[in-house]
């Protein structure tokens, strides 16, 4: 029997670990606020909500962890520690620079583009029998010579998978990515290739619905009983 398909081709949505009056919390390092403050901005139910939202709306890539008291399957990469450091000298942002510009070389050898790595700039990831990470980074478009955004999703795991389910330019960001030398009009050309892209739909109407019933469950399962 292969993989399941699932843990690649859907988008995993939000649910709740842990609240800060549950054993075991700990304060996530990301929150803005102190143990001082009387009243959270958002219960647990609002904060999942809100989590939810920024995943449907970015795909998992964008995630504004600053005002979450709750700890969600959902984090954010610290990108120089050692987390995710596969050697004692490196940390997580050479594992996932790795992971970055072996997803950028695929992309430009399906599409014939040469983008140039240069940096990245975050990342979130979570579990789904390994780590599904999302990076967003910056390359330089040959074409204008400017630095834009890319996402890539990999599910990783040391010595057991490495997928890269897709590369792209992140979307909406206000500025075409073309990827080629702008000479003799061989820039449009490739443009029109990269806009043939078939960007997943990691958040189709099924997995909606069960998210919404399993947001529920996970409530009334973490939410101390009356």
């Amino acid at each position: 029997m292969g993989d399941f398909e699932g843990w690649t081709k859907w988008l995993v949505p939000g649910f709740l670990l842990w609240k800060p009056e549950d054993p075991g919390y700990e304060r996530p390092a990301y929150r803005d606020w102190t143990e001082e403050e009387d009243e959270p901005k958002y219960s647990p139910k609002e904060e999942l909500a809100l989590l939810d939202k920024q995943i449907l709306a970015s795909d998992g890539f964008d995630i504004d962890y600053t005002h979450f008291r709750c700890v969600f399957n959902y984090h954010l990469a610290y990108l120089d520690s050692d987390e995710f450091a596969e050697e004692p000298t490196e940390t997580t942002r050479d594992l996932l620079e790795r992971l970055s510009r072996k997803a950028l070389d695929d992309h430009n050898l399906e599409y014939g583009t040469e983008f140039e790595f240069v940096k990245v700039v975050k990342a979130n990831f979570h579990w789904c029998c390994a780590y599904m990470f999302l990076i967003t980074f910056e390359v330089v478009d040959p074409y204008d010579n400017l630095i834009k955004l890319f996402q890539t999703r990999v599910r990783y795991e040391t010595d057991i998978v490495t997928e890269y389910v897709f590369c792209r330019p992140k979307p909406n960001q206000g500025v075409e990515c073309i990827g080629v030398k702008n000479n003799d009009g061989v820039g449009n050309d490739v443009q029109n290739n990269v806009k043939k892209q078939k960007i997943p739909c990691m958040y189709g109407w099924f997995l909606t619905v069960i998210g919404f019933l399993f947001t529920d469950w996970s409530m009334s399962f973490y939410m101390p009983q009356a």
